[in-house]
């Protein structure tokens, strides 16, 4: 009583149980965060859970994605060579049959291929033109030799015939192989005329094929000079002239116009890489620059090819008969030799008094 009446505190009743509903309620809400915090706890480490999941997967996808990508790589190599066996194939069909027409498509090949890059046209068409030049007599390997090289203007009834259906025949011949689809549109259509009076279907400015449009102009330019398209074979200029003067008729004006840039560039890429070689000089290994054509007015051996001792006696041989040095275009290596140091003593070369280079 004595501390009651000094004023010693004491906590009302009331309050005491205030703060102890207090602490109660604080207590059940720390109980329930600790709750929350353990349940987003297990949320967390589930989505961890998953996550690691999902990058496993991705890793096992990304594994796959490489896998199959490998896999298209190889199938595309081998498509490639299977394309690129092909090629070689049908090139040494037509190098067996005749190498001067084995020869016509490589020079033909090299100029569709220049005038192409000057329309300019992409890589895959440079490809598919390309070939289809190399090529784009393959139908003709029937024909007779008289039928094969006889001006076409001289042609008459069934030879003219059997001839008009040589770019059906390649076509055909390329049947089931997927990457020569457009190789073979190109060679069917190479014979169109620009307004619409070529064979075999008679198609028309834009609707004949690009490529077809320049082989056609390609093929011809070389075919005037080797005699085979009009009565007398061209000079190049001649060639030349005959195409312009054909321009919006026979031929595509397009590809005219850029003819003349394609042929400096073919002759700059053939003088860069060639060097001129007579009888005496020649030694085996050489390869030919430029098909060539011995006294007798036949082709002794075709650009590419190697240059071998049986070859070289027989130039030699055909220059003493003749009297003359006969030239021939060799392509031009880091390593060549020179004549001296290349003379072959039982292979004499032809007397040089008096010898005119052809």
């Amino acid at each position: 009583m004595r501390r009651i009446r000094e004023g010693t505190s004491i906590m009302p009743v009331e309050q005491a149980a205030d703060d102890k509903q207090l602490i109660k309620e604080l207590e059940r809400q720390l109980a329930e965060l600790q709750g929350n915090a353990d349940k987003l706890s297990k949320e967390v480490e589930s989505l961890q859970g998953a996550n690691s999941t999902l990058n496993q997967q991705l890793e096992s996808q990304r594994a796959e994605t490489h896998q199959m990508q490998l896999m298209l790589e190889q199938i595309q190599r081998e498509m490639r060579m299977q394309y690129l066996a092909a090629v070689k194939s049908f090139s040494n069909l037509m190098e067996l049959r005749s190498p001067q027409l084995a020869a016509h498509g490589l020079r033909v090949a090299e100029l569709a291929r220049l005038i192409a890059k000057e329309l300019p046209a992409s890589d895959s068409a440079l490809q598919d033109i390309y070939v289809a030049s190399l090529l784009h007599d393959i139908g003709k390997l029937g024909l007779s030799d008289d039928t094969l090289f006889k001006p076409v203007v001289e042609l008459k009834g069934d030879a003219r015939v059997a001839l008009m259906k040589h770019p059906m025949k390649a076509q055909a011949a390329f049947h089931g192989l997927s990457e020569m689809v457009h190789v073979s549109e190109i060679i069917r259509h190479h014979h169109e005329r620009y307004d619409g009076q070529g064979f075999p279907d008679g198609l028309e400015g834009e609707g004949i094929p690009l490529g077809a449009r320049i082989l056609a102009v390609a093929e011809d330019y070389d075919e005037l000079q080797q005699g085979w398209l009009a009565s007398k074979a061209f000079d190049e200029l001649q060639a030349q002239t005959f195409l312009v003067g054909a321009a919006g008729k026979r031929y595509d004006p397009k590809v005219i116009a850029v003819l003349p840039t394609a042929l400096v560039k073919l002759k700059a890429a053939e003088k860069a890489n060639e060097k001129i070689l007579h009888g005496e000089d020649l030694y085996e290994g050489l390869v030919l620059a430029r098909d060539f054509e011995g006294p007798d007015g036949f082709m002794w051996l075709s650009k590419g090819q190697v240059v071998s001792r049986h070859f070289i006696g027989r130039v030699r041989e055909a220059e003493q008969q003749h009297g003359v040095q006969l030239k021939l275009y060799t392509v031009k290596t880091a390593n060549s030799r020179t004549a001296s140091s290349t003379k072959d003593t039982s292979l004499q070369p032809a007397q040089q008094t008096g010898h005119v280079a052809l």
